[in-house]
């Protein structure tokens, strides 16, 4: 897969792939922080936080799935390159 340059992309070099992936982790980032935040605004007693500490969780495993993903293909990208 070739390497892509751009001023909008987040790496440099990268790829539309590892882009997408950082993208995605973006927005697990994004989700998982309004989840803290309504867990902080949620009675312990409320029915609510097991439905938003489950669903915290998933993120977080999400985390870690996206981290590995995208840091095998930042490893691509970097191998590809001339030295």
């Amino acid at each position: 897969m070739m390497a892509v340059q751009s001023q909008s992309r987040v790496l440099n070099p990268t790829n539309d792939f590892l882009e997408a992936l950082l993208g995605e982790f973006e927005g697990e980032c994004r989700r998982a922080l309004q989840l803290i935040e309504q867990l902080k605004k949620t009675n312990p007693d409320d029915e609510l936080r097991e439905d938003l500490e489950a669903d915290l969780a998933v993120s977080l495993e999400r985390f870690t799935w996206l981290a590995q993903d995208i840091l095998q293909e930042w490893d691509r990208v970097v191998e590809s390159l001339p030295e």
